[in-house]
């Protein structure tokens, strides 16, 4: 039965390709199925998220990705994740990963991230003297809850930091993460907000999800 074409689609390619001879349609067939395959391939990998993908597996997991100059290292002592960025052994970046329990609570979540947070932060002052806080508040990390604190680790050198408490999404969870992140303004943090909103650290930061699953 024959197919018909309405004049306005015409021509074809089809008949673009009658005047030619066999060996010459089926070179070009065979070129715009390579330029199909191509473009496909192109469009797969825009698509594709970024980076290297970390996987930590256990009784509560947790997935992302992470994009260079920062680099992997060991886990130190209460810790579950180190990505670091250093310069001349200078750090630029930093952003850690650790087990967090919270206390046992009732109703929302929210209610006992502060009390957790000003504990955080009496630690963290020792480990900074010069700490100064400048905010905290609700957050949430891909749709979960959670809490943020912004910091100034020192004036000199300049050096920013944001810790991030979350718990398992549901109802009445107590373990979850504490996320620290470090940054000096080579590593992409001017001021405290920028920590984990530019540079490097925005990319492990926007793609940690609880789970396996792939960011």
């Amino acid at each position: 039965m024959a197919v018909l074409v309405s004049p306005e689609f015409r021509p074809t390619l089809r008949d673009e390709l009658a005047g030619f001879g066999p060996r010459v349609r089926a070179a070009v067939i065979a070129l715009l199925a390579l330029i199909v395959v191509v473009v496909l391939v192109l469009l797969l990998r825009s698509s594709s998220q970024p980076g290297t993908r970390v996987v930590h597996r256990g009784p509560v997991a947790f997935n992302l990705r992470y994009t260079g100059p920062l680099k992997q290292l060991k886990a130190g002592p209460g810790e579950l994740l180190r990505l670091e960025w250093r310069r001349h052994g200078t750090l630029l970046a930093s952003f850690v990963v650790e087990p967090l329990r919270l206390p046992a609570y009732s109703g929302d979540v929210g209610g006992v991230f502060p009390v957790v947070a000003s504990r955080d932060q009496s630690v963290l002052q020792r480990r900074f003297p010069a700490l100064e806080p400048v905010e905290e508040g609700k957050a949430r990390v891909n749709t979960v809850p959670a809490y943020s604190t912004t910091f100034r680790a020192s004036r000199k050198p300049r050096l920013y930091g944001r810790t991030v408490l979350l718990a398992a999404p549901q109802p009445g969870a107590r373990d979850g993460f504490r996320i620290v992140m470090l940054a000096t303004p080579d590593g992409g943090a001017n001021k405290a907000r920028d920590v984990a909103a530019r540079g490097v650290l925005k990319t492990p930061y926007r793609t940690f999800r609880f789970g396996t699953d792939a960011p």
